[in-house]
C-alpha cells in the first residue's frame, strides 16, 4: 500500500517550473518520407524553432535527413527562458566543434551536460571551455550578447541574446559551489519525504523491474545504465543549477518524458539490452542520436542561429539581424504549445506570411497541452456517466491480460486507470470546437494559409499514428500503450 493512500498527508508536488527537458517525446519536424521526400536532398532548407526548449526537436529533425544531404540549412532556435539559452549555445557548440574529443566521447558528454545533475572532470572543463569562450562576447555592459564561432567552412553559430543572458553566464561560468553543496539542494527536491506522495503515484503506474532504475537515476541525479559506476561524476554541472547551486527542475521532470520510449525500447532489442534497465536503455538511444546528430552537423553546410525573445517578436528580430539579406521564410516553424498561452490565431498572424511559399510542405506547427480547459466537452468527465463508463470498460477490454500486467505487477491503482481512460476520449470534436471558436479559419485566411485536413508531419494525438490520423480512438498495442504511458 502506498504511503499517500494511508496517510493525512496533505501532496506536495514540486516548486516553479524550469523546462529544460522535454515533457513530449522528440519529434522529427521534417518527416520527409511523407513531405519532400527525396528531392530534399539537395534543396536549402529554412527551419525555425520558435520556442525550442531544450534541443531535442533539433536533433531528432537535423537526424531525419540524408546523410548525402548538400544543401544549405539554417537554424534558428529560439527560447525565452534564459538559462535554457545559455545551454543551448554551449551545447551546440560542444556538438559542432570538429577540434574536440571524439564523436563517441563528446557525444556523452552533451547527453550528461542535458540530463545529469554531475560531471566527470573531463566534462566539466569542456562545459567551462565553452562557457568561457562564448562568455568573451558578453562582457560589455549596456549591449546586446552577440557573437559568432565558425567551425569550419561549413558551420556556424551566431547569437543574438539580451544584455542579461551574457550577465547570467557569467555569474554561471564564475560560481564557486561544490557537488557536494549542489547535491544537498539536488537531493532536497527530487527526493525529500514532502515528496514521497508524488513519487509513488508514479512508481504505481511502473512494472516493478523498472521501478530500480528510475528509483537509481534519482538517487544518484546521473543518467548512465544501472550498475555503471558513477564515483567519476565529482563535478557539479552547471547548466542544470542556478548560479548559486539550487537545484532548477521540480520532482516530477525526468529525461524519460523527453525522448519516445517507442524508440527507446527498438533500441534496447537492436542491442540486446536488459529489459529490467529502461534508463539505461535510455542512455544509449539518446547517445545514439547525438552521435547522428554529431556526423551529420560536422557534414552539412549549416547556419544556426540563436535567441531569446517572445515567439511572437522573432520575426521583426530576424529582420533586424539579417539586414541586408531577403527575408527569411521557413520550410518549417514549430511552436511547441505556445499557443495554450497566447492562443494559436496570434501564432498564425505571425508566422503564417513566414511560410516559404516555394516549397508546397511548409508547415506551421503547433500542439496544444490544455485546450480542453477552455472548450465545453473538452474533458472526458464531461462525457456523463454512461458515456465514461463505455470508456472504462473499453480500456479494461483492450488492456487484458496487461491489467496484471507482466512481471508480477499489480492492478492499476484508481487513479492511474482513471488517467488510462483518457485514451479511449475521442478529442477530435471538441478540439476543432476549439480551433473555432478560436477564429483559425479566419487566421488562416489573412495569413494566406491553410490548414491541413490530413496531418502529415505530427500525429493528432499521442496514440494514434499519422496514418490513422482520422481514428477516434488509439491505434498502438497494450505493450506499446503501457511504455507510452510512462
Amino acid at each position: 500500500m502506498n504511503n499517500w493512500e494511508t496517510l493525512p498527508m496533505v501532496p506536495f508536488f514540486g516548486t516553479s517550473r524550469n523546462y529544460f527537458w522535454g515533457n513530449t517525446p522528440a519529434q522529427d519536424m521534417l518527416n520527409t518520407s511523407m513531405n519532400e521526400g527525396d528531392s530534399i536532398k539537395n534543396r536549402d532548407l529554412n527551419l525555425c524553432f520558435a520556442a525550442s526548449g531544450d534541443l531535442r526537436n533539433v536533433i531528432k529533425t537535423l537526424n531525419g535527413l540524408p546523410l548525402n544531404y548538400n544543401g544549405r540549412c539554417t537554424l534558428v532556435i529560439n527560447d525565452f527562458h534564459p538559462q535554457v539559452a545559455i545551454r543551448n549555445l554551449v551545447i551546440l557548440c560542444m556538438l559542432l566543434d570538429p577540434s574536440g574529443p571524439s564523436t563517441d566521447l563528446a557525444a556523452e558528454a552533451v547527453l550528461h551536460a542535458q540530463y545529469s545533475a554531475s560531471l566527470t572532470s573531463a566534462q566539466y572543463e569542456l562545459v567551462g571551455k565553452w562557457m568561457s569562450l562564448v562568455g568573451k562576447f558578453g562582457q560589455q555592459r549596456s549591449r546586446p550578447f552577440n557573437g559568432k564561432t565558425e567551425f569550419n567552412s561549413n558551420a556556424s553559430i551566431t547569437w543574438w541574446y539580451p544584455e542579461q543572458i551574457g550577465m547570467l553566464l557569467h555569474q554561471i561560468r564564475t560560481s564557486s559551489y561544490s557537488k557536494a553543496q549542489s547535491e544537498v539542494d539536488r537531493r532536497r527536491v527530487m527526493i525529500s519525504p514532502q515528496r514521497l506522495d508524488y513519487r509513488e503515484r508514479y512508481y504505481a503506474t511502473l512494472r516493478p523491474r523498472h521501478r530500480v532504475g528510475y528509483s537509481h537515476w534519482l538517487d544518484t541525479g546521473v543518467l548512465l545504465p544501472f550498475g555503471q559506476p558513477v564515483d567519476s561524476f565529482d563535478r557539479p554541472n552547471r547548466l542544470i543549477y542556478s548560479e548559486d547551486g539550487e537545484w532548477l527542475l521540480v520532482d516530477h521532470d525526468s529525461p524519460a518524458f523527453a525522448w519516445n520510449p517507442l524508440e527507446v525500447e527498438k533500441t534496447r532489442n537492436e542491442r540486446g539490452l536488459p529489459e529490467e534497465d529502461y534508463f539505461g536503455s535510455l542512455f544509449f538511444h539518446i547517445k545514439q542520436e547525438l552521435m547522428e546528430f554529431i556526423t551529420r552537423a560536422r557534414r552539412y553546410n549549416l547556419s544556426i542561429h540563436l535567441f531569446s525573445v517572445d515567439l511572437n517578436h522573432l520575426p521583426q528580430l530576424l529582420d533586424v539581424t539579417m539586414e541586408g539579406t531577403p527575408k527569411i521564410t521557413f520550410d518549417r516553424v514549430e511552436t511547441s504549445n505556445v499557443m495554450d498561452t497566447t492562443g494559436p490565431s496570434s501564432i498564425i498572424s505571425t508566422w503564417g506570411p513566414r511560410l516559404n511559399r516555394e516549397n508546397p510542405h511548409a508547415a506551421l506547427l503547433m500542439y496544444s497541452m490544455n485546450y480542453h480547459e477552455k472548450v465545453q466537452g473538452g474533458e472526458v468527465t464531461d462525457q456523463g456517466p454512461e458515456n465514461y463508463m463505455k470508456m472504462v470498460l473499453e480500456l479494461s477490454s483492450y488492456l487484458g491480460d496487461q491489467k496484471v500486467g507482466k512481471g508480477g505487477s499489480k492492478l492499476p491503482s484508481m487513479h492511474s486507470f482513471m488517467g488510462d481512460t483518457e485514451a479511449f476520449f475521442d478529442t477530435r470534436p471538441a478540439f476543432m470546437k476549439y480551433l473555432r471558436q478560436q477564429g483559425v479559419a479566419k487566421a488562416c485566411g489573412e495569413a494566406k494559409i491553410r490548414q491541413r485536413k490530413v496531418s502529415r508531419i505530427l500525429p493528432a494525438r499521442i496514440g494514434v499514428g499519422l496514418k490513422d490520423y482520422d481514428s477516434p480512438k488509439i491505434t498502438i498495442t497494450p505493450e506499446e500503450f503501457y511504455y507510452i504511458g510512462q
